[in-house]
């Protein structure tokens, strides 16, 4: 099942309290849509959570927080998972390219949770590199997605963007056909004010 980000910040609170419980505290990176659920106001649900390999075998508190998480709320088994890992940028600094977005849980002394998410330069790259213009959905929401990016970053200009997914991805970036053919029909779509990107935010941290 889909969630939404209220959902998603109680998933967090869970969490944080069973990271507390159990007497540590952990950190994760959350990316893709979930990251723009979470931390922007232009996208509203999602049906699973992209984390960074957190570097070592899960805890066994946190398998049994998120397989409780999943059973409650109806949610995939694997709505919380690291498979986004793969396709990061090695050349992301996380002191850098991440941005704090809020601890868990809420309104709690103790913090057992951390959650941090891309920046919007590293966003648009991400998005940029896995754009999928041959799945109609989503490639439509991908595009969305990029669209309310580049307004966020005032990019009026679409090498502007190339310039950025060089920094995260050379490759992809010397190979950026797909990219500019999106990126010049996004622009003239703002030109002409066929699309609604008005006062996109992100990051938001009001978790």
């Amino acid at each position: 099942a889909a969630f939404d980000r209220d959902a998603l910040l109680d998933a967090f609170d869970q969490i944080g309290r069973a990271a507390v419980q159990a007497g540590t505290k952990l950190q994760i990176a959350v990316y893709g849509g979930s990251a723009l659920m979470l931390a922007s106001n232009f996208r509203f649900a999602t049906e699973d959570v992209d984390i960074a390999d957190i570097g070592r075998q899960w805890p066994v508190w946190l398998s049994e927080a998120v397989g409780r998480i999943a059973r409650e709320n109806n949610w995939s088994a694997t709505w919380l998972n690291d498979a986004v890992t793969f396709h990061l940028s090695p050349l992301a600094q996380a002191d850098r390219d991440l941005t704090a977005f809020g601890t868990f849980p809420r309104r709690d002394e103790k913090t057992g949770l951390c959650v941090f998410v891309p920046t919007a330069r590293y966003m648009l790259a991400l998005k940029l590199k896995a754009l999928r213009i041959s799945d109609f959905e989503k490639g439509q929401q991908d595009m969305a997605d990029v669209a309310h990016l580049l307004k966020v970053l005032e990019l009026s200009e679409i090498e502007q963007a190339i310039t950025i997914l060089a920094e995260f991805f050379p490759n992809s970036a010397s190979d950026a056909d797909k990219q500019r053919f999106v990126l010049k029909r996004l622009f003239a779509k703002e030109t002409s004010k066929e699309t609604s990107t008005d006062a996109p935010r992100y990051p938001r941290t009001d978790s």
